[in-house]
């Protein structure tokens, strides 16, 4: 995947991190370069959820309004 990168920022690329295109890969990729393994991606899908739940009035202070 290195080559879909412009040459002059090879070298600060550390991990790249190819995973399966599903509904999950973003959990999944986080999950992966936490070190937690990729079948952890529901752990993450779950603590993400409590974070924005238990936060959620500073996330909506934050993006302004509910909507956006």
């Amino acid at each position: 995947m290195l080559d879909q990168f412009h040459l002059c920022i090879h070298d600060s690329i550390e991990n790249i991190v190819d995973v399966k295109i599903d509904c999950n890969c973003g959990y999944c990729a986080i999950a992966i370069l936490l070190g937690m393994g990729k079948d952890s991606w529901s752990l993450v899908c779950n603590l993400l959820l409590k974070e924005l739940v238990k936060w959620s009035d500073k996330y909506i202070n934050l993006l302004s309004d509910i909507d956006r």
